[in-house]
């Protein structure tokens, strides 16, 4: 869909066509909506952004813009992917300056601190670990910086890092180790994203939040809270049904666990 600039803002319909030329079925972008919402359209994007749906949030930001007057979103650019090769594409044009005698180590010090810098740019902190000593290992020290960031949680910033050790050509087994950790917590953080979403979307039922849930953990069993989700959506479940009545109040914990185990054979035995 091209949007053109133009003096009239766009209405829900034009955002939820681009959701559909993408085959994302919005959870919040409704067209029985009377006006258009901010709030909606920023929860979709939130929601997109979490489920790695980067090409629809690119073109969802690309129409944005053309909104002419305040526009009530706060860094656009959070919506859109960043190309990693940017990374090095200052120096892909200057590969000879490492084969002069005696510049190889300082042109990839250089480099190592320049792509450094690019990164941390973007998460308005400064690196913690890392030393541009002129005899230490690169990416042992690379490796290092990230295991730092990955104790404080700061795992898109491990991923930045990671990646940027790729383009970078650092190995160190602390980078593969700090990347992968922050890789899965990343995806688990981003998983939840969207079940809360899907949970209050005015388009999806009770029952579409529970199949999401069984989907999210039979791809990652370890994820215990997975389980704590379907535990929740089990006992309100029976509450509202008044199931196991006379025994609830004793029993209730045992009673959900029970019927959690049923839920979780039946759907592998289905899939």
């Amino acid at each position: 869909m091209v949007v053109e600039k133009s003096d009239h803002n766009l209405s829900q319909k034009d955002f939820i066509l681009l959701c559909q030329e993408h085959e994302w079925d919005p959870l919040f972008l409704n067209e029985g909506d009377a006006n258009f919402r901010w709030d909606h359209l920023i929860r979709e994007l939130e929601t997109c952004r979490a489920a790695g749906e980067w090409m629809l949030c690119g073109a969802i930001v690309k129409a944005v813009k053309t909104i002419k007057g305040y526009i009530p979103i706060e860094n656009l650019s959070r919506y859109e992917q960043r190309i990693p090769a940017e990374l090095v594409q200052h120096w892909s044009n200057r590969p000879w300056l490492e084969l002069l005698p005696g510049s190889h180590h300082l042109f990839r010090r250089h480099r190592v601190a320049q792509a450094l810098q690019l990164i941390f740019s973007d998460y308005d902190v400064e690196p913690q670990v890392f030393c541009g000593e002129q005899k230490v290992d690169f990416a042992e020290q690379w490796g290092l910086e990230m295991k730092h960031w990955n104790t404080q949680k700061k795992h898109e910033l491990v991923i930045a890092l990671g990646n940027g050790a790729s383009l970078l050509n650092l190995a160190h087994p602390g980078i593969a180790h700090c990347l992968e950790e922050s890789t899965l917590a990343v995806a688990r953080m981003n998983k939840l994203i969207v079940l809360e979403a899907i949970k209050q979307s005015p388009l999806r039922s009770r029952s579409d939040y529970e199949k999401a849930i069984l989907k999210a953990w039979a791809l990652d069993p370890d994820c215990h809270e997975y389980l704590n989700l379907l535990r929740k959506v089990i006992a309100f479940r029976l509450r509202q049904n008044k199931q196991y009545s006379l025994l609830m109040q004793d029993f209730s914990r045992e009673i959900v666990e029970f019927e959690v185990t049923k839920k979780l054979v039946r759907y592998l035995v289905q899939a």
